[in-house]
């Protein structure tokens, strides 16, 4: 157990997920949450990852091709990523959005799973959800046809990044 009650990422949206929802989900079984702390037990940050389909023609063409034209793809969704404002800047939502990645590239092996989803999340400052973006970016995502803000990678590229970097 951890502290959650200390834990201010500064976006009342995520910290109240986190001090208030996420349990719940997880004794539902709706989700994980996955938390990073310090030597000292207090929290860094966390995310939190389930099952989640989404529809091909939501997909590039490029990609949808590959997959059933009708219905839904398998995918994994990072529901939530939060720092705490005391870390921020240190590249802990990096750490902690490649640890999720290597996690469902490990879960993919014995489950199917097409695409990571997630959505950048929007609080109201276009300069923060643009750098929130661009961190996507920088991992491979890339935006839905449907929504700008709604992104997606491939498994088979997180599949690759982990052997690259030996994960």
């Amino acid at each position: 157990k951890h502290d959650r009650a200390a834990f201010s990422c500064g976006v009342e949206q995520v910290d109240n997920f986190f001090k208030r929802t996420a349990n719940k989900l997880v004794k539902a079984g709706n989700l994980r949450v996955f938390v990073m702390a310090g030597t000292d037990g207090e929290i860094i940050g966390f995310y939190a990852i389930n099952a989640h389909a989404i529809d091909y023609q939501e997909l590039p063409k490029a990609y949808a091709r590959s997959r059933p034209r009708h219905g839904s793809i398998p995918a994994a969704y990072i529901s939530m990523v939060g720092v705490d404002q005391r870390y921020a800047g240190h590249g802990y939502g990096g750490d902690l959005l490649a640890d999720a990645l290597w996690r469902i590239a490990l879960a993919s092996e014995s489950l199917g799973i097409a695409v990571v989803v997630l959505d950048v999340l929007d609080d109201g400052n276009p300069s923060l959800t643009a750098r929130r973006k661009k961190l996507y970016e920088g991992y491979g995502f890339a935006s839905l046809q449907s929504n700008p803000l709604r992104m997606f990678l491939p498994v088979a590229t997180v599949r690759m990044m982990s052997k690259e970097t030996g994960t």
